[in-house]
């Protein structure tokens, strides 16, 4: 077995061909890929291991070395900022088979790369509990510069009905109900002036993106610093998939004039769920239940099989998914002054955000602080601090199908 990594963007012409045989996620598609590390201005250089035998790749690591602010926040703090060196391997940043061999003999890589000095860290982006790579990371008990403790979110999926079938009929009566009274009081308080509308074919990007910034301007993701942004990167990544026909937009429209939208990649036979949003003057119509409805269902016409809901748990997540599994982020630090200082201020807030969160929770408050938060987020207010967690904020991870890494690293914009 050989080892080694590919630093720059022409070396990455090296294992195109193995890697675009072998992506099967939206998040490590290789054109993709290559288009970040060349418009995020934080990205220094691909760095993608290649793990080798008998002279052929076998399994691709796709990670970035970034120059990033380390950030890590307690609740919606961020007391301090820290320059530094990231090597962040992406979410689902595995490209072909790895077995636990290769696991092992990888993370012996990657540490041995900080002790050159070629990072600061190593982040790992929220690594699937039954990875290769987080079992090595576990295993290894004689490591200690590093924050392995699981900090577990769910990851969820949706078996979608079968063509000709809707959502609706998998629905409680009651819910059939609620989402036909909910349909009725949009189109009174808008009488003949609402559309729904299911795009799968796009001749004008710049156009479209613009029309979904006038309703993501409004939303509480944007006061957070994340959802979707009208710029070159997000232009040029859905130019990307809408010219091989994988990019879907549902789109709420009153007036002519958008007001919600959902949109996401179909890859492999899996839609990839994305940004969405919605005005929040809208909110008593729970639009964003309709949007999803409508959404399912014309996923479900064309034959697509899955629907994956991307980073982070929400209530909807649970009631409609029927597959789920626990993801956590990994840091490896470097054996540096630097590198023990971002160890110990990433332990320290976890610790002090894990306790405020217990606190939160023991006396009932956490959903209504939520709400609130979103809320004020929805009024515009910009004096607020950017993402929240435990994990922080990164340029590349606020997205639902990021193949960023959502860990403690800010920066003035977030981008798959």
């Amino acid at each position: 077995m050989n080892i080694w990594s590919i630093r720059t963007l022409q070396g990455l012409d090296s294992v195109r061909a193995h890697w675009e045989q072998w992506q099967s996620h939206t998040n490590h598609d290789f054109a993709q890929f290559e288009l970040v590390c060349q418009l995020r201005p934080e990205v220094e250089s691909p760095f993608v291991t290649v793990i080798e035998r008998d002279g052929q790749p076998r399994t691709l690591l796709a990670g970035r070395l970034e120059r990033t602010m380390f950030a890590p926040t307690i609740g919606y703090l961020t007391p301090i900022r820290i320059p530094a060196t990231m090597l962040s391997v992406i979410h689902q940043g595995v490209v072909g088979p790895l077995d636990d061999e290769a696991a092992v003999q990888s993370i012996r890589y990657l540490r041995s790369l900080l002790h050159e000095g070629v990072a600061d860290a190593v982040a790992f982006h929220h690594l699937p509990e039954h990875s290769p790579l987080l079992k090595a990371i576990q295993r290894d008990r004689t490591a200690r510069l590093q924050e392995r403790t699981p900090r577990w979110s769910t990851h969820r999926e949706m078996l979608l009905p079968a063509p000709g079938a809707s959502i609706e009929q998998l629905l409680r009566a009651k819910h059939r109900t609620r989402i036909r009274k909910l349909r009725k009081e949009l189109e009174a308080a808008f009488p003949k002036r609402v559309a729904w509308t299911w795009l799968t074919q796009f001749d004008n990007i710049p156009a479209l993106c613009t029309r979904l910034e006038k309703v993501a301007s409004r939303t509480y993701q944007r006061g957070l610093g994340a959802g979707f942004f009208d710029n070159e990167e997000f232009r040029r990544r859905l130019e990307l998939f809408a010219r091989r026909k994988q990019l879907r937009v549902q789109m709420l429209e009153i007036d002519g004039q958008a007001r919600a939208f959902w949109f996401g990649t179909v890859y492999a036979g899996v839609f990839h769920s994305s940004e969405t949003g919605y005005d929040p003057d809208l909110r008593a119509f729970e639009v964003g239940t309709l949007m999803f409805i409508k959404m399912v269902d014309e996923l479900a016409r064309e034959g697509v099989v899955r629907l994956d809901f991307g980073l982070g748990d929400a209530q909807y997540k649970e009631r409609f998914g029927d597959r789920s599994w626990r993801e956590t982020p990994v840091w490896l630090f470097a054996p540096t002054a630097k590198g023990v200082t971002l160890m110990l201020l990433l332990k320290a807030s976890l610790l002090l955000d894990g306790a405020a969160r217990r606190i939160v929770a023991r006396v009932g408050l956490t959903d209504k602080i939520k709400s609130a938060w979103r809320r004020r987020l929805d009024k515009g207010d910009s004096a607020l601090p950017e993402i929240p967690g435990p994990y922080g904020t990164s340029p590349t991870s606020r997205t639902a199908a990021d193949p960023g890494t959502a860990l403690p690293i800010t920066h003035a914009k977030d981008r798959p």
